[in-house]
């Protein structure tokens, strides 16, 4: 660790972390004290979470104590998990008709205003609190120690919405101090990746955190002029934020010749797994609580056929969902839906709140040792890329940034059908203001180019794709460009 690390790590970002109101470290530490406890231990302390966190839900949110009093939950007994199963799955939909009665003015800190246009397209407008970021931040902080990179390391980021990537004095001077660096992820032609490349060159992190599909790509055009030996420093490529192919990880492992894990998150409830370093995703116990619930298809096709989006399942009778009892591991290791509750969130806490991924968990430990449960994931989200006319190939989720800022949409869509034309797809409720489609499409002409075609069409409701998964942005163009620039890179 070189001197301005050492200088990060014991000085400049705890003060940091401290200004923010953040108890970063201290999540950090604790996670390092719960890695050495055996996992019965850990599983204490995550039941007597959850049963503080059903008490706090009945006595300060209004939402939360009628729903506990319709359907009979008591969140002192003796069992929280009993009690957790009793309650209904939370959707989406219960969460922008419920905010108001969800969320604690009185948080330290105060509720922190958040938005999530995912990898679905499907939005959401939320709290988070001060915990809850310290939460995913000493997570994180922890599960990358395993692998040699501490707190004040250097990072890099191929990430982040135009807005952070637009390099403000401030933002820049916050990344010098922090020992960080940020790189566009939604400009990924040759000319910026070649200054990407230069810049982790000068910078010589020792962490990329990165989007798969962008990280694979730089890997590709750096794959010409470099190799494993010319990344030395590197250590560790966080992948996150949507699938990881096999091809994507090795061509990351063969370009940076570094190790390569995944990281499993939302928005809406933080950092829910970190691979180890044995390959095991670990569910970030006792911050967060995870249950799967079995899918069995009813007999009723047509029913399933008619029911269209998958988040209004459970109601339609074409499904039915049951939980895996959480001892009984007999039941663990089969796919299902992804529920998670957040154990140590406040402002407003999401209590079974469904996801849209399929997963399975797995009964086994760990042979790295971590007493912390383990998951995988079946699938996943993911995100294409945008061909742009002027030879750009943009991260897809830049349209999520252009239409979280909207209210009132609770699904979207980007279909690219030419570098010229695109068409965007929206499912709005009462709250969305029919003005908003003039200025989504002049956000998109000041992104894509001013002579790009943009029409927006509101609908009932978007199909997944025949895959089954639920991609935000479809590029009829995109996969050729990108054969062409990584060809190109080639010859380079």
């Amino acid at each position: 660790m070189s001197f301005s690390e050492r200088l990060v790590g014991g000085l400049a970002y705890p003060a940091y972390e401290w200004l923010r109101g953040r108890p970063t470290l201290r999540c950090y530490r604790e996670m390092l004290a719960l890695s050495r406890r055996p996992a019965e231990a850990v599983a204490q302390v995550a039941r007597q979470r959850l049963r503080a966190l059903l008490c706090y839900a009945a006595d300060t949110l209004p939402y939360y104590r009628e729903l506990f009093a319709r359907h009979g939950v008591d969140p002192r007994a003796a069992d929280p998990y009993a009690e957790l199963a009793r309650l209904p799955i939370l959707t989406k939909k219960d969460v922008r008709e419920n905010t108001a009665a969800m969320v604690c003015r009185d948080v330290p800190g105060g509720p922190i205003p958040c938005g999530s246009g995912g990898t679905s397209g499907d939005t959401l407008h939320f709290f988070i609190d001060r915990a809850r970021q310290a939460q995913a931040l000493g997570c994180r902080l922890f599960m990358q120690s395993l692998f040699g990179v501490r707190p004040g390391d250097r990072r890099a980021y191929l990430w982040g919405s135009p807005i952070e990537t637009r390099g403000t004095r401030l933002r820049q001077f916050r990344d010098r101090l922090l020992n960080e660096v940020l790189l566009d992820a939604y400009d990924m032609s040759p000319a910026s990746m070649d200054a990407q490349l230069e810049a982790l060159r000068a910078f010589r992190p020792r962490l990329l955190y990165a989007y798969p599909s962008a990280a694979a790509l730089l890997a590709r055009h750096a794959g010409a002029r470099f190799g494993p030996r010319d990344f030395p420093w590197l250590r560790l490529a966080v992948l996150t934020g949507e699938e990881i192919t096999p091809e994507q990880r090795a061509r990351v492992r063969a370009t940076f010749g570094c190790r390569v894990v995944a990281e499993y998150g939302s928005r809406e409830v933080g950092l829910i797994a970190h691979e180890c370093p044995h390959g095991s995703l670990h569910i970030m116990s006792p911050h967060l609580h995870v249950e799967v619930l079995e899918i069995r298809a009813a007999p009723c096709p047509r029913a399933e056929q008619e029911t269209g989006n998958r988040s209004d399942r459970q109601t339609s009778g074409a499904t039915q969902l049951r939980p895996y009892p959480a001892t009984d591991t007999g039941m663990t290791g089969r796919v299902g839906e992804v529920l998670c509750t957040t154990l140590t969130t406040r402002a407003q806490p999401f209590i079974r709140y469904r996801l849209g991924d399929l997963g399975a968990l797995e009964p086994q430990p760990c042979p790295c040792g971590l007493p912390f449960p383990r998951m995988r994931l079946e699938g996943g989200r993911t995100s294409g890329f945008v061909a742009l006319p002027d030879g750009r190939l943009c991260y897809g989720s830049i349209s999520s940034c252009v239409l979280r800022e909207e209210r009132g949409i609770v699904e979207f869509k980007t279909y690219q059908h030419a570098l010229d034309r695109f068409e965007v797809l929206l499912v709005v409720d009462t709250a969305f203001d029919p003005r908003a489609i003039e200025r989504i499409q002049r956000r998109y002409r000041t992104l894509f180019g001013p002579h790009v075609r943009v029409s927006c069409r509101i609908v009932d409701s978007i199909p997944p794709d025949p895959s089954g998964k639920r991609r935000h942005v479809v590029s009829a163009v995109a996969p050729d460009l990108a054969r062409f620039e990584t060809a190109a890179g080639s010859r380079q």
